[in-house]
């Protein structure tokens, strides 16, 4: 929630009593867009101070990006977005430089590095912000939480008329958003997957028709010599196949980096992507691309079919 006006404790508990108590929790805080200085680089956050750093915990989970639990800073001290932080360069225990709307410096010692994939922000407490400021914050935000089996967006259409309340967002919606336009993504992986195995299709066609007509005479010979059908397409095409799975593995090997530097280039300030390869993906690769080299094979297997042997094996004079 988002207030014209600062608001204590007591007007949370009057905001409790005018929703019908479908409020479970709600923690005040102060938030504000800062300029975040470090190594000659300035970059904008969101800097985040609770008033009481022990009920955020209900809200917020600081942890790192193993997953390790972050505890919530200490004077002195701030919890800033792993992403933004890999773009600066900054690591646990660099001190950093940033401003507010009004020019005032604060300077903290970084104590930890959270995840976060949508916005970056810079926790803090507000002994920093009065020890840095000598005043305390103004509360103008707060988070909340609706009791099990209230409606969520009925709470926040009550909230929303309340006088002092400027605006309300719900994290759910914001997350089906998210969720929404990173499924659109799926699309365009599987466009990019069917042009590569066309890609495949194509090549691994091209250059088994060339093998077998510059192989023709070869072939000609050993039909004659009484090779059945299948034992002779298994001569021409078990290269094929093992040539197939050494360009697979070592395509899986540079797929991973190749995957490695197309992420890393899609860089968004606002949005952290976790890079990750699942192992099905792999399993899947070389299914496909097994797939098309076996389709190659039956395709070409009819051209073995309608070589004519005489005329494969008449002089070339």
């Amino acid at each position: 929630i988002s207030f014209t006006d600062a608001v204590a404790e007591a007007d949370m508990e009057e905001l409790k009593g005018q929703t019908g108590g479908a409020i479970k929790q709600i923690a005040c805080q102060y938030e504000e867009s800062v300029e975040l200085e470090f190594g000659g680089r300035i970059k904008s956050v969101y800097m985040e101070i609770p008033e009481n750093a022990e009920e955020i915990g209900t809200f917020l989970d600081l942890h790192t990006q193993e997953g390790e639990k972050i505890p919530y800073p200490g004077e002195g001290e701030a919890v800033l977005s792993a992403k933004i932080a890999e773009n600066m360069g900054i690591k646990a225990g660099d001190r950093v430089i940033f401003r507010d709307n009004d020019m005032n410096s604060f300077t903290v010692t970084i104590s930890g590095l959270c995840e976060n994939f949508v916005y970056n922000y810079i926790y803090l407490s507000k002994e920093t912000y009065e020890e840095q400021l000598s005043r305390a914050p103004e509360y103008k935000s707060a988070y909340v939480n609706v009791e099990e089996g209230a409606d969520i967006h009925e709470t926040a259409a009550a909230i929303a008329d309340q006088k002092n309340v400027l605006s309300t967002s719900i994290t759910e919606d914001m997350k089906e958003r998210i969720e929404t336009m990173m499924q659109s993504m799926n699309y365009i992986v599987f466009l990019i997957i069917v042009c590569a195995g066309s890609l495949a299709f194509i090549v691994l066609y091209n250059l088994t028709n060339i093998n077998i007509t510059e192989r023709i005479r070869e072939i000609a010979t050993i039909k004659v010599l009484g090779f059945y059908a299948n034992e002779t397409a298994d001569y021409v095409f078990r290269e094929n196949l093992v040539l197939t799975g050494m360009g697979a593995v070592v395509g899986l090997g540079l797929g991973k980096w190749l995957h490695w530097f197309v992420m890393y280039n899609i860089n968004i300030d606002m949005i952290s992507f976790k890079t990750m390869i699942m192992p099905i993906s792999y399993v899947w690769s070389l299914l496909l691309t097994f797939a098309f080299a076996l389709m190659v094979n039956g395709i070409m297997y009819f051209k073995l079919e309608k070589i004519n042997m005489a005329e494969a094996l008449k002089s070339i004079e």
